[in-house]
């Protein structure tokens, strides 16, 4: 099955989601989730900026039922080989997978993106944008491959999101009610619509009938969001429906499958979307203590003994590959497979492995290496041999 569907611009009736909501078919057939290819977006937003008042309120969830089990995106070997052998030599930054073109940018092809996290931005004082999610989804263009749409998702594992409510969603939540949640219907199909920005909000109700004045918004966590995308009565997510071609679907079972793999807080990713402090370092390695962790191993000599991938800079230092999530593994597209990798098994590494100088997380982008140093919490909970 694919894991991202095309839709039509035609397709975009947005009605409010209660409990139930109020339906409205859309315009046009949508092809099925299992469809190859992103989904192509809405008309451009008019002249006027219509005001959006956003309050930051507690998502009430929807209530249904869990959604459907999914295969893994790929099969991770079993646990058991050696995972302390010489490691797979890389770069400390990956080469990308050959794209189809170059990006215009001068920023890396999706699936990656640049070592170092984006300036933050807020659309609305006080209200900071996704700012990683929002330059994943601008390289998008109108047929974007799999790959492309992989580079947003896994960029989308951090942060905030900002769900467009119908009414004042701050009374809703006050007065108890289920939240009027913009959601567009297609047939029997429902998606639910988030945003990377108050100013894709503010896009998105130029694009409709609805009165500016009686639209706000919440600003939720991502996890929260997608959690409630997997256990409503959703098909899937619409990210930035105005946004043409620079939006996405996801269908709810991939979202659910990207959660079941990730760390329950993002922790680590939030961390690494942010601008580098003086104490990034120490902070990153003190979520390393609990966060759910992956490794890159591989085959290399074929011989069936797997060897964790490190990366080697050019003064000689060697650093343990991380991941914050399996999509972190395959976007480098160098034929890894992700296996989990426990704060325990990391600070035993380090003991065995004295040469290794640090970690390196998510080389795929943004990235940051914490030094040996840095990393005592995590070396602290080796098991006693």
């Amino acid at each position: 099955m694919g894991l991202f569907s095309r839709r039509s611009k035609q397709d975009d009736v947005v009605t409010p989601e209660s409990a139930p909501a109020a339906e409205e078919d859309a315009a046009a057939p949508d092809t099925t989730a299992a469809d190859t290819t992103a989904d192509v977006a809405a008309d451009t937003a008019g002249d006027a900026t219509p005001v959006v008042n956003v309050s930051v309120q507690a998502f009430r969830g929807l209530g249904a039922p869990a959604g459907p089990e999914v295969a893994a995106p790929a099969p991770a070997p079993e646990a058991g080989h050696d995972l302390t052998a010489p490691g797979v030599e890389e770069a400390p930054t990956a080469s990308a997978p050959s794209p189809s073109a170059p990006a215009s940018s001068g920023r890396p092809p999706l699936p990656l993106a640049p070592a170092d996290p984006p300036e933050q931005t807020e659309s609305i004082p006080g209200m900071p944008d996704n700012v990683l999610l929002r330059e994943a989804l601008a390289m998008l263009g109108p047929d974007p491959s799999q790959a492309e749409l992989l580079g947003v998702l896994r960029q989308s594992l951090q942060g905030n999101l900002f769900l467009r409510v119908s009414g004042d969603a701050g009374e809703q939540i006050r007065e108890g009610k289920p939240l009027a949640v913009a959601v567009v219907n297609d047939g029997e199909n429902s998606f639910m619509l988030a945003f990377s920005s108050a100013a894709a909000v503010r896009d998105s109700v130029q694009q409709g009938d609805e009165d500016p004045s009686e639209t706000s918004a919440v600003v939720q966590p991502v996890q929260a969001v997608y959690q409630n995308v997997v256990q409503g009565p959703f098909a899937g997510l619409i990210i930035d429906n105005a946004s043409e071609p620079h939006r996405v679907v996801f269908p709810s079972e991939i979202l659910q499958k990207a959660l079941e793999e990730a760390d329950p807080t993002f922790a680590v990713k939030t961390l690494l979307a942010t601008p580098r402090a003086a104490d990034s370092e120490a902070r990153v390695a003190e979520a390393l203590t609990t966060a759910r962790l992956w490794v890159a191993v591989s085959d290399v000599d074929g011989d069936g003994q797997y060897g964790v991938a490190e990366a080697h800079t050019p003064d000689g230092r060697r650093f343990l590959q991380l991941f914050s999530h399996p999509l972190e593994v395959i976007a480098l597209g160098r034929g890894d497979q992700p296996l989990p990798f426990s704060a325990e098994q990391i600070g035993a590494v380090m003991v065995q492995q004295p040469g290794l100088d640090g970690v390196l997380i998510d080389a795929a982008g943004p990235a940051i290496t914490v030094s040996r140093d840095a990393l005592a919490p995590v070396i602290a909970l080796a098991p006693a041999e």
